[in-house]
């Protein structure tokens, strides 16, 4: 058949090989018996005792990876490759079950399933690997992480725990833990619980034993045992080298290593016995095992050099080779046996392999000395000749492979060796271009060479006669050679070859397709001249079958897969039923049978529709405009730009023009998507026709003639589906990420959004017959198919479709797992499987011809009808196809299944009705039958149909070229709709006095609308296509111009032509009568040519533009003209001369302007974006009242702005529905509607004006968001705070720089011994009896984060709260003692609170963190368990979280840029919506207690309200009255009211009532400050309210549930001038939460304030010190307080206020004084109960370290000026006296310790640096005094006592502070990574043991055991939390 490919088939009979090198764990026993493993990019399925292979073949690259699931049946494969697949598929029926990509890189090295078989688990090859864990069933990624940068071999799930997993690689094991949508992740550590150490070293493999323990084999031979991420014990030499292998089993676990050695161990990892493979038949030689599989009786095991044993535990002498293979290297030699069924394969791996093709099995071995790369038998198949990459001939005897002889070549790489057909000769030909031709009979001796080639040689034949030679080489080139002369011959007289091996040739062109330029891609050639069959490999992994010969360029073929990567060389046996091919790479040999013009046989024939396709290349042509439709592009260069911002001048704001008053209202649109579109017309349930154009989805009332409008997408819509109880529509759209809108149809309200799985586009969509499911298909390279449960968002399957387009697609009736689709010469039908689909190709069998198919439709009982370009019907029976009918002439586009029959719709204009069996046409209508009493309506063009409805006793049809037409029950057709056909529409005209406008496009028609009635009143063919047109100011005569530069003259009277001109050669952009005495035309000529009435002479040309005329527009007297050019020029013409004159900006408003169409002028500066170049805004035109200019521009929106419009970025009023440029816009006569005109969408809508003057109208943007009425201080601090540098405030310590004591080598400071003494005066006596010190238990944290938190503070069920504080989530009981309960694994800052109120739910909370990679935590606040983890989307932090209705959805808001929103699915961390929302902050989000569905975001300058449509969050629209008088202000909290109300807290103090979106109410003074808390109570609906009161008092307030009424409380006795942040009410109580920190609880009955807690507010706290002798402590801040703590009660006991923020303190030893150093230089002496007693102003630097001797006589003050002041003591007066100052120190003082005899200060500095003062005599000096030093206490950071503190990041962070206990031998420190460490004293090794407590998010300042070691305090620097830790035993 011309154009076919052949019709003989090839069927993959065996695969021979074993990928073994760089792989491991990747051989398995199936619960059938049989063994899968792979090779290239196949698995194999070999039966052991039918010896029969099965494959599967559906990845495009390597397979790496293998996993079997627990079933023993579901098999999952990980490829190679830039994007890999990962196949999960069923072992029995070799079907996909699940397609996972998109989440790894390079390669998917390493698979697991789970012991459940639910989750997969998999790592990549990429530079940062990722561990990745799916639900493969649903195809979901459930969690990721990076890994490692080393290399990761292996993972596995631990048996019992679906949730923990371990992978291992280079220098490594990390144990992680699966919760929500994250995996955390810990280091294994080599020594554990059981104190077994042992060198980190490279985990090969890995696998679990009993009671949950890990086993991991190394890179040395042992095995290690792991237990909760430690290493507990070795068993070392366990093998002798690497252990690559571990498998558990149900008997046990098998382990296998470079030793060549199997050994078998019980689950606790006893040995059972030993296995030595090189002690049996097989030998010791290369039997590294890299697999092992034990199952009952048998072992299989994988080798590094490709072989597959099968060992019988029961008969281990005897293991049998199942599968063996060339391992490592390319393999590129291949001769067949003249004679057998024998063939010779040899590689890289230095040997070669004889291959029995009969029995499947190898019948030798031999090792040559190189690398082998050319392979030729003698034609009597006698001797094998070998050709070597060292450039030597082998000749070998055959079959014994015994050497005969020995050539030496040329040195080069041999690549191809030929016998001549009689055997006389040997051609080899070489990497160097030569060709050597050996006599056989002459001993090998005295070659002829060949030196005509450029290039080496890749190819050579002999002719039949043995004189010629035919030779390729690697440029290209094709030679004859005479051997008999050593001559290259250039004649053209015809040589027939012996053999056709070479890949250049003319008879083999076609196996290369059109236009290709690179021959080399294919590498190997064979041919069955008798059978006239051809095989070629090539690079990309395919074998094909041509007819031979192809002397043509993209012949067609049979296309074969299985190969991974080149195809080095193919062979046809010598019976001509067989090909073999090898693979270069992949060290693959494929066997394939050839079957000749007949039916393959077999479960498996021609290896499934997935191994082979017929070529893309095709002779038969498409029909014309199905071929237009394939080649139209959807790419988008230009978007919607966001939204403005503020203009800045000179750094402040200025306000934006206001947008106009007069608004529009979309009232008709006119056109109808056909063109490139199908079945896209439907009736509704309520009657209406539902279809579309641009990016309208329409909804038409035919009996009324009016539409209705969904207007939610942003670009074209493509396609259109229609539930099956029609009342919702699916929508596809155009767009680099393009949406599916599922929508309401009587609320024209969005459903469901449906992103995130398409490119380009989505083409075409349909419900399943239960309305559940929903399908599309994308325009990607592939066409995806998705299948999704859109009510919810979810993808449930996808699959890659097809390489061809695919038009239609339609689900069977009747299931929710079969689909077929049709497009360019193919129709498939899909069944679901889980997480992916299965297809079968339509077999025609002898009942059709294959040929693109446009439509299908699915009937009862598994039957599809498909509609063919030819016209045909095409009845399918499943996948068979049953019968044709001739159905149209031309293509048929749709076809409708009805009641009782069908209906189609065809090219030939005509809808054909039949019965149910497709055998009787009943009915046929045409519509060129239209008939209408207007004569010039001309509609007698033949219109292609594309959409069919039938409703109503009517026929609703939609045409290609736009029109939509009705067919009554007699069979009139009447029409509906009039459109544009495919082309951009350009030119529009209003008509100067009636409601008519003209337009004109590139489909070479003008029509004439009448706006009134809504109709088209002339249809016009044009002789070309025109882009503008002008009535003349009677609307006596109408100017059309077209894209060839000429132009016509219309009488209106009838729309003849009365005159053309054609002056120009380019596009007419413009054209404008000046009443009628003059017409300008505008060209891209960059000309304007003015023509006289009536007697058209030319009488001018207007020049000097500098590129093309865009506009053009009169003065009111005619006789001047402006105009735009494309370079940005406004020029202005003196007319009728044409002279260019020069005109002020400021004469331009004087002017007097007819119907002004200009962009570009100083008058109309407002109307361009922020961001954009000339050619983004088409059209303007100003209304004739003069007061509106109204734009058209590149994306899709109509604007009304005020005219004139001068300031740059004015307001304007926004209008969506055209999908891509609106290329015109006009006002009718009186202004009455506004025109506009689509580009690409063809569409022409109308507006409503007249009116709507002084509404918003349909605004899609208020734009008020830069206008606020209010300031605050708090407010303005809280926007303003930049997350990403955690120190809010000014930093207070001075850090310099020096070398830290890690890095210093032997300069370690002295050996300082430390005194567990008190000093008493003079007399010393040892302390009372301390707490032992080995850990520390978190007891309380004074601490609530309300500075810059709101909403964070929530009544539990129990009557407990929770809030958080620094990283830790609280919950307090308050009860007495307030007990403290503590969450602790955030690892930063907690930013938001929310509790879960769902009784389902109860005491599930979540809380978001800060963080690059910014987490939300969902957990229990009774068991303080992690329930989920949700992290992955938004950045810096994330600052709100609340809970829906149901409880089981989230919604979280980021700190990032764009401040973007989430909606998450919490349980299972599904990210369900995500939107980037404003550049605006949010400071707080939460759902409408009665919604899952509807929330509201708020913050800076705006609140939103918003539904959750499928996978996306929609915004609704802000409406704020105009008569209100009220700005948008800067939002701080909300609450909810029934009915849809709902109340929000302004910065001004006011509550905003929203009904739905539209402001309603203010509730005036609720505070007389910012409303920065209300609270919504569900049970009773009353409503909390707490701010910021500008007197400076502190209420709470309670309200109904109108917020009419209140009652308040006044609180400001507890919390004086405090600001309420927080508040939440329950069992008749409120708790609230301020910003300084503190909470309280109000009784509502009684009023009574009760203090729950209390804490330092915003700033750093930096001073710690603990009482000498009782549970004390105080703390100072930058918050200016010093506080006293009673450690034992957990309360406050006291607070000061200082005029100055604090950094420093220290008690005296009596206890009777507390010394506070603060920011100013200041020093405080305060009391015990904090009054003040003394002050002490000498210094002027900050104090940062304040310090009483042991003795109480003196005081010592340390500055940031590098000082040090000793102050004389007298505690009873209170006197202290500075004695001496000890300056110039080499840094800034950070800590101060003084010897036990109150001698002596230790200083230690920032540069790192110690220092030595004699007291009181002042003097330093930098080394110890003779003798040593006995320290009463230490809290220095240095010392040689103390290097082991330090980490070994240390460079990038410091330990701020350090304390010993005063009894025990152990040191505390706090760091810069928020960690409080112990460590035992002295830690004098580097990098020294510890353990870690968490708590702190940043650094710790200071830590402090108290007097008998009972508690230690650490203070947080950023997190402004004091930590109160019980000691511990």
């Amino acid at each position: 058949m011309v154009g076919a490919p052949p019709r003989a088939q090839l069927r993959l009979d065996w695969i021979y090989g074993y990928r073994g090198h760089q792989c491991r764990n990747n051989v398995y026993y199936l619960a059938t018996g049989e063994i899968v493993y792979f090779v290239a990019a196949a698995a194999v399925i070999y039966h052991p005792v039918k010896k029969s292979q099965r494959y599967f073949i559906e990845h495009t690259d390597d397979i790496i990876s293998l996993a079997l699931h627990p079933d023993l049946k579901t098999v999952a494969t990980g490829e190679v490759g830039s994007s890999p697949l990962i196949c999960v598929w069923d072992s029995t029926t070799l079907s996909i079950t699940s397609l996972l990509s998109g989440h790894h890189t390079a390669g998917v090295t390493a698979l697991d399933f789970s012991s459940s078989g639910n989750l997969l688990g998999s790592v990549d090859l990429a530079t940062k690997c990722r561990v990745c864990v799916y639900d493969w069933k649903k195809g979901k990624l459930l969690a990721s992480h990076t890994a490692h940068s080393e290399r990761v071999f292996d993972v596995k799930f631990r048996p019992d725990d679906d949730s923990s997993l371990v992978s291992c690689g280079v220098k490594h094991i990390s144990f992680w833990k699966h919760c929500g949508n994250a995996l955390r992740i810990k280091v294994g550590k080599v020594a554990g619980k059981g104190g077994t150490g042992g060198e980190v070293q490279s985990q090969m493999c890995l696998v679990f034993g009993s009671e949950g323990k890990c086993f991991s084999g190394t890179l040395s031979g042992d095995i290690y045992q792991w237990s909760e991420g430690e290493l507990t014990s070795i068993v070392s030499g366990a093998h002798t080298g690497a252990v690559f292998a571990l498998h558990r089993s149900a008997e046990g676990i098998a382990s296998g290593g470079k030793d060549g050695i199997i050994k078998l161990w019980s689950y606790s990892l006893t040995l059972i016995t030993t296995i030595d493979l090189s002690t049996t038949n097989l030998g010791a030689d290369n039997l590294c095992l890299r697999a092992v599989c034990w199952y009952q009786d048998h072992i299989v095991v994988g080798t590094k050099t490709s072989c597959v044993i099968d060992v019988d535990i029961k008969d281990r002498s005897r293991p049998r080779i199942l599968v063996s293979g060339h391992s490592e290297g390319e393999m590129w030699a291949l001769a067949t046996h003249p004679k057998k069924d024998i063939f010779v394969t040899g590689s890289d791996d230095c040997t070669i392999r004889v291959w029995d093709a009969i029995k499947h099995f190898t019948v030798s071995i031999s090792t040559m000395s190189d690398a082998v790369r050319s392979l030729a038998f003698s034609p009597n198949g006698q001797e094998l000749c070998v050709g070597l990459k060292n450039g030597d001939l082998v000749l070998l005897e055959f079959p014994a492979m015994k050497k005969i002889a020995e050539l030496v070549g040329t040195g080069q790489t041999v690549h191809e060796i030929k016998f001549s057909p009689n055997g006389d000769y040997l051609a080899a030909g070489y990497n160097d271009g030569l060709i050597l031709v050996f006599s056989t009979s002459k001993g090998f001796t005295k070659p002829v060479i060949f030196r005509v080639h450029t290039s080496f040689i890749t190819h050579l034949d002999w002719s039949k006669d043995g004189d010629h030679l035919l030779s390729n080489a690697g440029v290209s080139e094709s030679k004859v050679l005479k051997v008999s002369t050593g001559e290259e011959i250039t004649s053209t007289t015809p040589i027939t070859p012996a053999t056709h091996t070479r890949v250049i040739s003319d008879q083999v062109q076609g196996i290369y397709p059109k236009f290709m330029k690179d021959v080399n891609d294919t590498n190997a050639v064979d041919v069955d001249i008798q059978a006239k069959l051809a095989v070629a490999g090539d690079d990309y992994g395919n074998v094909k079958l041509f007819h031979f010969p192809c002397p043509d360029p993209g012949s067609k073929c049979r296309r074969y897969i299985g190969h991974s990567a080149h195809v080095t060389g193919v062979r046809f046996n010598h019976t001509k039923k067989m090909v073999v091919s090898v693979g270069g790479a992949d060290h693959s040999v494929f066997q394939w049978k050839v079957y000749q013009g007949m039916a393959v046989p077999g479960p498996h024939s021609i290896t499934t529709d997935s191994c082979t396709e017929e070529s893309d290349t095709s002779d038969a042509e498409l029909d014309s405009e199905v071929e237009e439709e394939v080649q139209v592009r959807y790419d988008r260069k230009k978007e919607r730009p966001e939204k403005v911002a503020k203009r800045k001048v000179g750094g402040k704001s200025v306000a934006r023009p206001p947008a106009p008053d007069g608004g529009l209202l979309l009232d008709f649109v006119f056109g109808y998507r056909g063109y490139d579109s199908r079945n896209n017309i439907h009736f509704t349930a309520n009657k209406e026709v539902v279809y579309h154009v641009a990016a309208l989805g329409i909804l038409y009332d035919s009996e009324n003639h009016t539409q209705r409008f969904y207007n939610k997408h942003t670009d074209d819509i493509l396609c259109l589906a229609l539930h099956p109880m029609k009342d919702y529509a699916a929508t596809g759209q155009v767009g680099k990420d393009p949406a599916i809108h599922v929508w309401d149809i009587q609320k024209t309200a969005t459903i469901s959004i449906l992103k995130g799985q398409h490119q380009r586009g989505v083409c075409a969509v349909d419900f399943s017959s239960d309305g559940k499911l929903l399908a599309s298909v994308g325009l990607d390279d592939n066409h995806t198919i998705v299948v999704w449960g859109w009510r919810k968002g979810e993808k449930l399957a996808a699959v890659r479709g097809n390489k061809s387009r695919i038009f239609s697609l339609k689900w069977k009736q009747g299931t929710n797992d079969g689909l077929v689709t049709v497009g360019v010469k193919h129709i498939s039908f899909w069944t679901m499987k889980g997480a992916s689909m299965s297809s079968k190709r339509g077999v025609f069998g002898k009942k059709g011809k294959q040929c693109t198919m446009l439509c299908c439709a699915c009937a009862p009982g598994d039957v599809t009808v498909s509609g063919g370009e030819n016209g045909m019907l095409y009845i399918w029976q499943g996948s068979n196809l049953r019968s044709t009918v001739e159905a149209h002439t031309g293509a048929c586009h749709v076809i409708t299944v009805l009641e009782k029959g069908y209906v189609t719709g065809g090219k030939d204009g005509t809808v054909c009705l039949w019965d149910e069996g497709l055998s009787n046409l009943l009915k046929k209508y045409y519509l060129s039958s239209f008939k209408t009493d207007n004569p010039m309506l001309d509609m007698k063009k033949t219109q292609a149909v594309r959409g069919i409805a039938l409703g109503a006793g009517k026929i609703v049809v939609g045409t290609r070229i736009g029109n939509i037409f009705q067919i009554s029950k007699q069979g009139q057709v009447s029409l509906l709709v009039g459109g544009h056909a495919e082309g951009e529409v350009w030119g529009l005209t209003p008509h100067p006095t009636e409601q008519v406008f003209a337009t004109v496009s590139d489909d070479k028609t003008l029509k004439i609308w009448d706006a009134a009635d809504k109709t088209v009143v002339l249809n016009k063919s044009l002789p070309s296509p025109s882009r503008s047109a002008a009535f003349s100011a009677s609307g006596k005569l109408l100017a059309v111009g077209f894209k060839d530069g000429s132009v016509q003259i219309l009488n209106t009277d009838d729309y003849t032509v009365t005159k053309t001109f054609h002056h120009r050669k380019e596009n007419i952009s413009d054209l404008a009568f000046s009443g009628d005495n003059y017409l300008a035309v505008a060209s891209h000529d960059n000309f304007v040519d003015i023509y006289s009435l009536p007697e058209w002479k030319r009488v001018c040309v207007c020049k000097g533009a500098s590129s093309y005329i865009t506009h053009v527009t009169w003065d009111a007297t005619g006789s001047l003209l402006m105009t735009n050019s494309g370079a940005k020029e406004v020029l202005f013409f003196e007319i009728p001369k044409g002279n260019r004159i020069p005109l002020r900006t400021s004469d331009i408003p004087s002017q007097k302007w007819s119907g002004w169409s200009c962009v570009l002028s100083p008058q109309c500066e407002g109307i361009w974006p922020a961001t954009s170049d000339v050619t983004d805004v088409n059209a303007a035109h100003v209304c004739q009242d003069g007061k509106i200019i109204a734009t058209g521009d590149d994306f899709g929106v109509v604007k009304l702005f005020e005219f004139p419009s001068q300031q740059k970025h004015a307001k304007s009023k926004k209008y969506v529905g055209h999908s891509a440029h609106v290329t015109n816009v006009r006002w009718t006569a009186g202004d009455n509607f506004l025109v506009s005109t689509g580009g690409g969408d063809t569409a022409v809508m109308l507006w409503s004006h007249r009116g709507l003057v002084g509404s918003g109208g349909d605004s899609e943007d208020s734009e008020t968001e830069d206008e606020e009425d209010g300031y605050d201080s708090d407010v303005e601090f809280e926007c303003s705070i930049d997350y990403t540098n955690k120190t809010y405030t000014n930093p207070v310590r001075i850090v310099g720089d020096g070398v830290r004591p890690d890095q210093k080598g032997s300069t370690i400071e002295p050996d300082m011994k430390i005194s567990r003494h008190q000093t008493s005066g003079c007399n010393v006596t040892r302390r009372r009896s301390c707490n032992e010190v080995n850990s520390l238990q978190l007891k309380r944290v004074f601490g609530y984060r309300g500075y810059d938190a709101r909403h964070n503070l929530h009544y539990l069920e129990d009557g407990e709260v929770v809030f958080h504080a620094a990283g830790l989530g609280v919950v307090m009981s308050l009860e007495a003692g307030k007990e403290q309960r503590f969450y602790t694994e955030h690892t930063d800052d907690i930013l938001c609170l929310a509790s879960n109120k769902h009784p389902k739910f109860k005491n599930v909370v979540a809380s978001g963190q800060l963080g690059a990679e910014a987490q939300v935590l969902v957990w229990d606040a009774v068991t303080m368990e992690t329930l989920s983890i949700l992290q992955g989307y938004h950045s810096a932090g994330v600052c709100s979280v609340n809970f829906s209705s149901s409880g089981k959805l989230l919604v979280s808001a980021g700190l990032d840029p764009l401040h973007s929103m989430a909606i998450w699915h919490w349980s299972d961390g599904t990210l369900l919506a995500q939107v980037q929302n404003t550049d605006l902050r949010v400071l707080h989000t939460e759902f409408r207690p009665d919604s899952d569905a509807h929330l509201v975001s708020l913050g800076q300058r705006h609140v939103s309200f918003w539904s959750l449509a499928g996978t996306q969050l929609l915004p609704k629209k802000v409406k704020i009255p105009e008569n209100m008088g009220v700005k948008m202000q800067t939002m701080l909290s909300v609450a909810f009211s029934t009915g849809g109300i709902t109340y929000t807290g302004s910065i001004s103090g006011h509550v905003f009532v929203w009904q739905d979106t539209t402001l309603t109410r203010v509730i005036s003074a609720c505070h007389s400050g910012p409303v920065f808390a209300l609270y919504t109570t569900l049970k009773d609906g009353l409503i909390v309210s707490g701010g910021k009161e500008s007197n400076g008092k502190c209420v709470v307030k309670l309200w109904d549930q109108s917020m009419k009424r209140s009652k308040t409380f006044a609180i400001e006795a507890a919390a004086p001038k405090s600001v309420i942040k927080s508040l939440s009410r329950a069992k008749g109580c409120i708790a609230v939460g301020t910003s300084k920190g503190e909470i309280l609880t109000v009784n509502e009955r009684s009023g009574h304030v009760s203090v729950v807690l209390q804490s330092h507010g915003s700033g750093e706290v930096w001073g710690v010190t603990c009482h000498p002798s009782k549970q004390l402590s105080a703390t100072v801040s930058s918050d200016r307080t010093v506080r006293l703590w009673d450690l034992g009660t957990g309360v406050m006991d006291a607070v000061t206020t200082l005029k100055s923020a604090a950094l420093s303190t220290d008690f005296h030893p009596n206890g009777s004084h507390l010394a506070v150093g603060c920011l100013d230089g200041s020093v405080l002496v305060l009391s015990p109960n904090l009054q003040q007693v003394h002050l002490i102003r000498d210094n002027s630097a900050q104090v940062q370290a304040v310090r009483f001797s042991p003795d109480g006589r003196y005081l010592a003050v340390g500055c940031g000026d590098s000082s040090v002041s000793l102050y004389t003591v007298t505690p009873v007066t209170a006197t202290y006296t500075r004695v001496t100052i000890t300056r110039r120190l080499p840094g800034s003082v950070l800590q101060l310790d003084w010897s036990h005899d109150s001698t002596h200060l230790v200083v230690s500095l920032s540069t790192y640096q110690t220092v030595y003062i004699k007291c009181p005599e002042g003097y330093q000096s930098e080394t110890e005094p003779a003798g040593g030093l006995t320290l009463h206490s230490s809290t220095t950071v240095l010392g040689e006592n103390l290097v082991g503190i330090w980490p070994r990041d240390s460079k990038q962070f410091d330990v701020n502070a350090a304390t010993v206990a005063h009894g025990s031998s152990v040191v505390a420190t706090g760091d810069d990574f928020g960690t409080v460490k112990l460590f035992q004293y002295p830690a004098r090794e580097k990098y020294s043991k510890h353990k870690k407590f968490f708590g702190h998010s940043a650094h710790v300042a200071g830590v402090r055991f108290t007097y008998n070691d009972k508690y230690l305090v650490s203070i947080g620097g950023d997190d402004s939390c004091v930590l109160v830790w019980e000691t511990c035993p």
